[in-house]
């Protein structure tokens, strides 16, 4: 019994060392994934959809900094822009890939003689 009463706390403190590495290391990643969205947003084509999902990583891991307000300002920059026409900004369904239509060509008829 005098064992156990020894251990237990040890253990308790190596169970609460352990998670706090693991919100350590969610809350790394989600930081990685906030200056990734960032660099999404200032690219000629950005992807919303991918910029959008990191915030939304960054928010669920709990970070509540100025880089995660500042990316949330320039997606929200972004999406206004993508409406008003500004620039080319791939869509919010993934279109960024999309080739432009062809040229409609004129049916060549008989020559008409003059």
């Amino acid at each position: 019994m005098p064992i156990e009463a020894l251990a237990r706390p040890v253990i308790d403190a190596l169970l609460r060392a352990f998670d706090r590495a693991q919100k350590a290391r969610l809350q790394g990643n989600a930081r990685k994934a906030l200056s990734e969205a960032i660099t999404e947003l200032i690219l000629i084509t950005p992807d919303l959809q991918k910029a959008r999902a990191k915030i939304a990583v960054a928010k669920a891991a709990g970070i509540i900094d100025s880089e995660l307000f500042v990316a949330e300002r320039m997606l929200k920059k972004v999406r206004k822009s993508a409406k008003r026409g500004k620039g080319k900004i791939a869509s919010e369904k993934g279109g960024a890939g999309k080739r432009p239509a062809p040229r409609r060509l004129r049916k060549k008829g008989p020559k008409r003689r003059r």
